[in-house]
């Protein structure tokens, strides 16, 4: 039976202690990058937790990056400071860099390589443990609940992302300034909101899954104020008639926090919206985007509401070239495609 021990701030340098003892006999179950990993002190121990990735410090990592461009270079170690685990070489291990205290000093007392294995998808550390068998020295457990690392190929260009984790997708693109591929078995979600989800975030939504139709995508949508059940707007069903497409079916949904984290992308119609986001859950309002700041414009996608179907047909218009490049921007994110500045 492994030994569990239970982490606290107040322990770190004599936990790594433990844990590098407990790595010359099996390997260990750790809190680290996010969710809960396994580390060895081979690589060959790991079998079964997919492709390891070697942990190394911030001065191999720079090393290890030296011969790509200055500016990639730059990105990419701003990158791995994140909850990530990388391939930066094709036919080489990967890399995860040991950036948290605990992990720095297991590197520094373990006197030399430690490799991490990721599971497949999120797990706690009893059914690791489970999993492991007889392989478990010891099992430190923790408030690390969580999806675990990003897995990114640094390698192929564009990036590919070939593992879902704590850092989303669009976190991703932010932190090296370009749109990343999605690795086989991944697909992205879109989540729309406004505000009774009985007219803009519908459409929008209809119009969004027609374009991604055979793409790796799910579009849902929601309301921050909706009236749960009640079906789309009349003028919206007709104007989504009117382009070919069903809107009959749909019942209005409150946004929830669990719809939120699920989501890769929130597109919002208006700030009201953004705010509520960010009341709701912290992390979402980071991939929340103003729909029409995707064809330049900072400005609110007016509520037809009350109007007549001249106002839904101006407001289908409106959204149309936003969710064209919306669109555009999955397709490429799962490889299908190029978009066009």
């Amino acid at each position: 039976m492994p030994k569990f021990v239970k982490l606290q701030q107040k322990n770190p340098a004599d936990l790594a202690g433990q844990i590098a003892g407990a790595l010359r006999s099996g390997v260990a179950v750790v809190p680290m990058l996010g969710g809960y990993c396994v580390l060895a002190r081979e690589r060959e121990a790991l079998a079964g937790l997919g492709e390891p990735y070697r942990m190394v410090t911030a001065e191999m990592l720079a090393a290890s990056t030296a011969g790509l461009e200055a500016s990639l270079q730059e990105r990419v170690l701003k990158a791995m400071a994140e909850p990530l685990v990388a391939r930066l070489v094709a036919d080489q291990p990967g890399q995860a860099l040991a950036s948290e205290p605990l992990a720095r000093e297991i590197l520094r007392r373990a006197e030399g390589d430690v490799w991490i294995g990721v599971p497949a998808e999120s797990a706690e550390p009893g059914e690791l443990a489970d999993e492991l068998g007889n392989r478990s020295s010891i099992v430190v457990t923790g408030d690390a609940g969580g999806p675990g690392p990003t897995g990114l190929d640094f390698s192929l260009r564009p990036v590919v992302i070939d593992r879902r984790g704590k850092l989303g997708i669009l976190d991703v693109e932010q932190l090296l300034g370009e749109l990343v591929v999605m690795g086989p078995g991944l697909f992205f979600s879109v989540l729309v909101l406004c505000t009774g989800n009985s007219c803009r975030s519908p459409m929008a939504m209809c119009m969004l899954a027609n374009m991604l139709e055979g793409t790796p995508a799910f579009v849902g949508s929601a309301g921050t104020d909706a009236p749960v059940g009640s079906p789309a707007a009349a003028n919206a069903v007709e104007v989504m008639r009117e382009a070919g497409l069903d809107l009959t079916r749909h019942r209005a949904q409150q946004v929830s926090q669990s719809m939120l984290a699920a989501a890769d992308l929130v597109l919002v119609m208006e700030e009201y919206h953004r705010q509520r986001v960010a009341d709701l859950a912290a992390d979402a309002a980071r991939r929340t985007r103003l729909l029409l700041s995707y064809v330049g414009r900072n400005e609110k996608v007016d509520d037809p509401v009350g109007f007549s179907i001249e106002c839904y047909r101006l407001t289908r218009e409106v959204m149309k070239p936003a969710l064209e490049r919306v669109a555009a921007e999955v397709r490429h994110r799962a490889g299908i495609g190029e978009v066009r500045s």
